[in-house]
């Protein structure tokens, strides 16, 4: 965070319950030079590219990097202080409940109290967009992107998989695939069952089938060449195991689509267990990261809802 004016914002859900409440402010571009900003994702290019054209149409980003930290130190005396007087601005989420923002103290603004690192939940592609862009041409983006930082513990992001939909995949034949390396069971009849972890769902046309125990053999032939600290972690599991498994069977290029929601019933997807906090955090300190496509994090900011009260 730096010399920007800072803000309070506070999700509510449609029955009033507090379910997100950090602190918004401006992100130096350089905490991640610093070790002060911990990714966990690594980034892809295109989409870098679109982030960086996005950026220079419209000068800056409008929508808030997603921060999260075990705990904000100094700044959670800021956040109750402000919360207890009246919001000066509301604004109705589109799928329900109430985004609240206040205007700290300027005190705030003037001496702000240091942040211990923090995990960058969502954004890793808008954050190296502006510092390549920065680096470049110093005066199409600013040195700063708004950011809000969630005390995670307090008041929990969201942490749930990426989702896999493989097109053109018969499902019939990837059971029967899939038994080959794994143990499969078909699952009772359940709207959406949620994967425990180590068992991952393969799902089409109504039905679903748990696979488990995947074949030690397999795990090590076709994971041996992805960092160390993957090797246990869903989504290596799904994209380079399973995945290439049954499209093999099938002469199919794994082309896999990702989605943080369940398939339709007329598609054939895998859904993960989602990752732990551990896992994540681990994966950001030791520079490893995550497999692409891991984690889906949130809730969001709503975007273009952040500038100053008024």
């Amino acid at each position: 965070m730096g010399r920007a004016s800072y803000y309070v914002l506070e999700r509510m859900d449609p029955v009033g319950t507090v379910e997100q409440r950090g602190v918004v402010g401006a992100l130096a571009l350089h905490g991640v030079e610093s070790g002060h900003v911990l990714r966990h994702q690594r980034v892809g290019e295109n989409a870098v590219r679109h982030q960086t054209r996005l950026l220079k149409e419209r000068g800056g980003s409008v929508e808030p990097l997603l921060l999260a930290a075990h705990d904000l130190g100094a700044f959670h005396a800021c956040v109750e202080e402000t919360v207890r007087r009246p919001a000066d601005q509301e604004v109705l989420i589109p799928e329900g409940g109430l985004q609240r923002l206040w205007a700290c103290d300027v005190s705030w603004t003037l001496d702000p109290p240091a942040l211990p690192p923090l995990l960058l939940a969502d954004g890793h592609h808008r954050l190296e967009a502006a510092r390549r862009l920065h680096r470049v041409h110093p005066g199409a983006v600013g040195d700063r992107l708004l950011a809000l930082v969630v005390d995670y513990r307090r008041y929990p992001l969201t942490l749930a998989a990426t989702h896999r939909v493989v097109p053109g995949l018969d499902l019939e034949r990837a059971v029967r695939a899939a038994g080959r390396i794994a143990r499969v069971r078909e699952l009772p009849s359940v709207r959406r069952p949620v994967p425990r972890p180590g068992t991952y769902l393969l799902t089409g046309q109504g039905r679903t089938w748990g696979l488990s125990d995947i074949s030690p053999a397999a795990l090590a032939g076709r994971l041996r060449t992805l960092p160390a600290e993957w090797v246990e972690l869903p989504a290596a599991i799904s994209d380079h195991v399973l995945i290439p498994a049954l499209c093999e069977d099938q002469q199919l290029a794994p082309a896999p689509r990702y989605t943080s929601h369940y398939p339709a019933p007329d598609e054939v997807g895998l859904i993960l267990p989602a990752p732990t906090w551990d896992q994540i955090w681990a994966g950001a300190a030791s520079g490893a990261g995550m497999p692409p496509r891991s984690t889906h994090l949130g809730p969001s900011p709503i975007p273009g809802q952040l500038g100053a009260p008024g």
